[in-house]
């Protein structure tokens, strides 16, 4: 969704569950951990939608669309880029908390890890956490860095291939490339990464690695190559 408000800012987030029953489950969940839950600020989801706030003041939300939203498949009307695979996958943050923000994603929410980047010496601090909701390497991950701010946010195509087509998509609309075509360490995934007129980065992803339920999370040394296993990294901090 975009709205009216402050450049570049991110009010909320919103994660689909799978049906009502594991919404119930979710909301006694968090109330259990002592999380308040709040009225949902997603116009996109029914009644029973909540919202939690995680610790850099973000409201999460979490619910099942209205069934009577329409759709440009049921109006005939198709963007230019309808025939381009390119479903919303992920999105991260940066964040001066990044052990808090951990905290509250993975132990009160309830997400699980997939991969962590420390730093090399020390006591091996964290850089950067991913984190799944499903199968999917990550739904949500946060870097560390000196202000709380959106990071950037994913759509998933279907292959490596796809990627060639969303560039081209792109190059006719007179769209730079910002950063990439790369391969990203955690997740595996190849990419490429664009700004939109406000700075906000998004990424084109295909390939994210699938991950079962009870695989132990790795870890990756701080630096550019968990970054991008082909080049440059993009370092936050």
């Amino acid at each position: 969704m975009i709205g009216a408000g402050a450049a570049g800012a991110q009010p909320y987030s919103a994660f689909r569950v799978q049906n009502e029953r594991q919404l119930a489950d979710l909301r006694a969940h968090l109330q259990a951990k002592g999380v308040d839950t709040l009225p949902s600020p997603s116009p996109i989801f029914g009644g029973d939608a909540f919202a939690v706030r995680d610790p850099d003041g973000r409201l999460v939300a979490f619910g099942l669309p209205r069934a009577d939203l329409p759709s440009w498949d049921r109006s005939g009307f198709k963007p230019v880029a309808a025939a381009l695979p390119g479903r919303l996958q992920h999105f991260t943050v940066a964040t001066p908390a990044l052990q808090p923000m951990m905290d509250f994603y993975l132990d009160a929410i309830g997400f699980v890890a997939s991969d962590y980047v420390r730093e090399t010496g020390g006591n091996r601090e964290n850089t950067v956490c991913f984190m799944r909701s499903d199968p999917e390497h990550h739904s949500f991950a946060a870097f560390r860095a000196a202000a709380a701010k959106p990071d950037h946010h994913a759509y998933e195509a279907t292959s490596w291939n796809d990627l060639k087509d969303w560039a081209d998509h792109l190059a006719r609309q007179n769209v730079q490339i910002w950063w990439g075509p790369g391969r990203h360490g955690p997740g595996n995934n190849v990419f490429l990464m664009c700004q939109d007129p406000h700075g906000y980065l998004y990424e084109i992803s295909a390939e994210l690695e699938i991950m079962p339920y009870e695989m132990a999370p790795r870890e990756w040394d701080h630096g550019e190559r968990a970054l991008n296993l082909w080049g440059k990294g993009f370092l936050r901090s």
